[in-house]
């Protein structure tokens, strides 16, 4: 009783749930199946048993069917684990996408124990629009490839990337070749010099909504992103919604006191999404 007692003691220091949207044609289950995550990525005490199945019904108000079955896909994706006559414990953390020179984010996701899943939603050739041209910095109507992926970590969906390129340099490009790193194909062929990103929050729309299974209107991470080659000309533009309750950013910035250049990125070490 006690441990229940300071279970939900630790809950309510972290806020309430947001309540369920029982009009929502997303399941009970999965509504409740989020609002864990985010507090099973902040879990900072490995060795306290996670909430049984008793108090989720109890703090959302469900059958214990619902509640198991919530914990059940989180046990199966990896983010908890079950041990018989012990109870149910935390097994991860939020993940880190760290900035530094390599950008190396399929490395750092599979140093947590969580490699990345991609799945291409979408791998076009298409006339640049509007909005498109300006963000590449080409005439309308010019051809571009269009890249759209989900990336996952445990089955669990993470982040959409959005990556527009010049068709001129992806003339060869397969969709079977951008299950990897889009960015480090290019590396390989293009003489890149410069990346330039921009962080802000959003909320989850329809398409966060479908493939990250978040509640419309949930809080989002946008990095959008641009890489430049030695002429200057923009090789890629795009950008990428991240789950703000599973992801979080780092920066590494190179320090000098005369104000000179930092060292020059590694060739070998790029493996951006």
């Amino acid at each position: 009783m006690s441990e229940t007692l300071t279970s939900v003691a630790a809950l309510d220091a972290e806020g309430p749930f947001p309540p369920l949207d029982r009009a929502s044609p997303l399941p009970l289950y999965a509504q409740i199946k989020q609002r864990l995550i985010g507090l099973i990525l902040k879990w900072d005490q490995g060795d306290r048993r996670f909430f049984s199945d008793e108090q989720l019904c109890a703090m959302f108000s469900v059958s214990r069917d619902t509640a198991r079955q919530a914990v059940a896909e989180l046990v199966q994706e990896g983010l908890l684990t079950r041990s018989r006559g012990l109870g149910t414990f935390v097994s991860v953390r939020k993940l880190e996408e760290r900035f530094n020179p390599g950008m190396d984010f399929l490395n750092q996701w599979a140093a947590t124990g969580m490699p990345m899943q991609a799945t291409v939603l979408a791998f076009e050739r298409i006339a640049a629009d509007e909005t498109i041209a300006a963000g590449l910095e080409t005439e309308i109507g010019a051809k571009v490839l269009f890249i759209k992926r989900l990336r996952a970590a445990a089955r669990v969906p993470l982040a959409i990337d959005y990556r527009y390129l010049p068709a001129d340099l992806t003339a060869d490009w397969t969709e079977e070749a951008v299950h990897g790193s889009p960015l480090h194909r290019l590396w390989q062929a293009v003489d890149l010099k410069t990346g330039d990103f921009t962080i802000e929050a959003g909320v989850a729309g329809p398409e966060e909504v479908e493939y990250l299974h978040l509640s419309k209107g949930a809080p989002v991470l946008i990095r959008a992103l641009s890489y430049r080659d030695a002429t200057g000309r923009l090789a890629l533009s795009g950008h990428t919604v991240h789950r703000a309750d599973l992801v979080r950013y780092s920066l590494s910035v190179p320090l000098s006191r005369d104000g000179g250049p930092a060292a020059e990125i590694d060739r070998s070490g790029v493996h951006d999404d």
